[in-house]
Parts: C-alpha cells; structure tokens; sequence
C-alpha cells in the first residue's frame, strides 16, 4: 500500500471511530412518558362539591363514561401513586366515595360514586381537571364559568381544600336600545367581545377543522313566530346564525349554511344540505314561543321522543313545514328511526352537545352582560328537521319572542353576538372532549 493510500485509510478509520465514539456517546431522546396525576382536593362552589386532580404536566384528555351510580373519567397516558381514596373522611352528599386507581398500563381512571340524582361538569384545564358535583336542581347554572389563573400554582400539600378566593366582579356591559318593529334586524358580524370561557379554548382548531353546519330556522315565506312587536323569527335566528358563524370561523372551524338570506328552505332539505357536506355538527338556530308572556330562557332539543306537553306543542310549531305524513303509518316513523343504532348513537352525542350548549350560552351571556339567562335545559324533542342527519344534531330555542323584555335583548346585535360566542364556546369544547356537563 502506498503512503498516499495508506494515509487515507488512517484517516478514513479514525473519522469512523469518531464517528462511532460520538453516536454512543449522545444522549439518547427523552421518552414520552405518562403524565401523573399527583394530586387532589376539593372545594366549594356555590353549595357544589368541586374536585380538583392536578397532574405534573398538561392534563390528559379525559373520557367520561358513567355504570349504575358511578361516574367513570378515564385518563389515557397517565398514572398515579395516589391512595385508592385519596379524600377519604372528605366526601359529602351527593357524593359517596371518590376512587383513583391505575386500571390498565399507562391508564389511570377517576371513579366518582353518587347517591341520588346528580348534575355534573368537567373541565380540562392547563394542569388539572376539575369535577363539579350537585344535588339535581340545586345550583343553578353549574358549568358557569371555570376562572382559570395559570399563574399560580395548584395547591397540593396534605390535598388540604384550597383557601377561599375572592370572586371577579361582573363587569355590566348596557345593551343598546332595541330595534324598533319596524326597523331591519343587523347582521353584521360581530365586534369583539371580551369572553370568559368554561375552561382554556383550544388555541387551534382540531385537525381536519371539522365542518359546523349552520341552520338559521324558518325563512322564504315562512317566518316562523313573532313578538308583539313584530319581530319575526326568520330574521333573529338569521342574524343570530351569521354572528355564530363568524365566531366559529374565529376559532379555525369550517362554516356552512342551509340559508345566508331570507329564503325558505324545506325542513327535509336541511339535513340533506349536511349529509351532502359531510358535515360534523348539525346546528340549527331558533326563537321559541309560549302561551305564558313571563317565560324566558335558553333550551336545546336532540331528537328522540318524549310525553313532555310543552316540548309537543313546540315541535308541532316548528314542524308546520314537514311532511304530512310525518309520524303517521304512511310516513317516517320516529321510533322506526330510533331502532337504528346509528341514529341511536348520534342521539347520544347530541345529548351531549345540547347539554354543552345550554350551559355555555348561558355562562357566556351571565358573564359576559351581567345578566340572569334562564338555562331551561338540553331536552328530547321530535324535531323533523333533526330527522336523517348522519351527524350530531341540536336545535336551539335562543330565547322566547313571546316575553317582550327577552325580545328585545334577541334584537341586539350586542346580544346576539355573546349568545353566538357562548354556542361557538360550546362546540369547540365539545369537538376538543375538553369539558363535559351532564346528570346521573
């Protein structure tokens, strides 16, 4: 071998063994391991129990099941070294005992066992999830908003319950004047609006932006119910509609409508409208009516059936356009329709979302304005325009037109926008599973 050659070779092996003495000598990648959840105490909301688990790190995402009298919140990616009953001697009515436990490699599962009928919200938030607990009926508007100060952090020490804190004070925003009966109802797109949210929203859409089906009820020459004054239906949940799809499109979702103008559009054609889009929520907006001028409030229909007389007096207005043979022999059967698991299935998860709604809107609008919404519930209803959608879907009776003091917020441009927020709120938690509300 040649000196040249030779030297190479020299060369060659020494910037391999380098090479090699390098590669072992660098550290190897972090793993990706569970988070743990390390913590837990509890709180006082209004007469509420309030259940605080805090984790080492960013809160897992959580999925919510419940068996018999127990709610079931598993978390993936996750362990604990906490005690099986981590707030023994602690739990109070209407909760019995409160379990953690490792139920599987890398899953933990929070197990909560109530007595009686209990309303429920959870909330993701940055490092810890927080479990609201009440007696049916008895705290009104449990999911109101869960204040969230990242810059302190949780309290651990002996899962002691955390010192009270002063509440925020409710900045009252004046609404503007209403809009004379005669005058052409706004929708422009709404001004910012300063929110305070159930938990932290998502500061990105999810991936895929998921398409929200926007359907402003009524229209064309069918303009739905009207107030005193002369407000019609059709142009308040126009209006209402667009200033949801702004804020939806805000957040990063994918908008579509079944109507942007005053058009009527058929109740069977709605869905269609959805199913062809590929739609993943089915929204569809309207103003209710009752016989009694003093009711107010927010409520949200899924479609099932139900004995509920004030809920069939309302579906027979609102399905004034559907087909005639609608619930006859001849015609589409809803319990034929609810045999389908499918159908089933989505009946399921717009419960959920309805429930997500009616309680966000109202936060957002408590909030928000300073005022005292009516949350009158997420309720089953036989709607036909929900019939045949292959997606989630909810209808939702912003407020009642019939009461002259809730009709004139409804033609608020300033209204319409924080209710707007309060529904777009609503779907982006219940698109990212980051907050539940519920009852058992």
């Amino acid at each position: 071998m040649t000196a040249g050659r030779r030297s190479v070779a020299v060369r060659m092996r020494a910037a391999m063994a380098a090479f090699a003495i390098a590669s072992f000598a660098r550290p190897a990648p972090a793993s990706v391991g569970p988070v743990t959840l390390e913590a837990a105490r509890i709180a006082n909301y209004r007469g509420a129990m309030e259940l605080h688990f805090a984790f080492n790190d960013s809160a897992p995402r959580f999925k919510l099941h419940t068996q018999g009298s127990d709610l079931l919140i598993d978390l993936p990616a996750t362990t604990t070294q906490l005690p099986p009953r981590p707030l023994f001697g602690r739990e109070t009515a209407p909760v019995k005992t409160i379990r953690v436990m490792n139920v599987g490699p890398g899953k933990a599962q929070i197990a909560i066992e109530v007595e009686g009928k209990t309303d429920y919200a959870i909330a993701r938030l940055k490092h810890e999830i927080v479990i609201r607990l009440a007696t049916a009926g008895t705290v009104r508007n449990l999911a109101a908003p869960i204040l969230v100060r990242n810059d302190e952090p949780p309290a651990h020490a002996g899962y002691e319950p955390a010192p009270s804190v002063a509440k925020p004070a409710v900045k009252k925003v004046a609404l503007p004047p209403p809009a004379p009966p005669e005058a052409h109802i706004a929708v422009e797109p709404p001004a910012p609006q300063t929110q305070v949210a159930m938990a932290e929203e998502p500061e990105h859409a999810l991936v895929g932006h998921p398409l929200v089906m926007i359907d402003p009820g009524h229209g064309g020459y069918d303009p739905g119910t009207s107030s005193v004054s002369g407000l019609q239906e059709k142009d308040l949940a126009l209006a209402i509609a667009l200033k949801l799809q702004s804020a939806l499109q805000a957040r990063g979702f994918r908008t579509e409508m079944t109507r942007s103008s005053d058009l009527f559009v058929p109740l069977p054609e709605r869905t269609k409208i959805a199913n062809r889009a590929n739609a993943d929520l089915f929204v569809s907006i309207h103003l209710n009516s009752s016989p009694n001028p003093e009711t107010t409030g927010i409520e949200v229909y899924y479609l099932n059936n139900t004995t509920d007389h004030s809920t069939i007096r309302l579906a027979k207005i609102e399905n004034a356009g559907a087909p005639a043979s609608y619930g006859t022999d001849g015609g589409p059967n809803l319990n034929y329709i609810l045999t389908d698991l499918r159908q089933q299935y989505k009946a399921n998860e717009s419960a959920s979302l309805a429930r997500m709604i009616d309680a966000q809107a109202v936060a957002s609008l408590d909030a928000g304005l300073g005022t005292n919404v009516n949350a009158l519930g997420a309720k089953m209803g036989p709607f036909y325009v929900l019939v045949g959608a292959h997606m989630p879907s909810v209808l939702v009776e912003t407020g009642f037109l019939s009461n002259p003091g809730e009709a004139q917020r409804l033609a608020s441009p300033r209204y319409q926008a924080m209710l707007a927020d309060g529904i777009a709120t609503a779907i982006a938690h219940y698109l990212n599973a980051d907050v539940a509300v519920g009852n058992l």
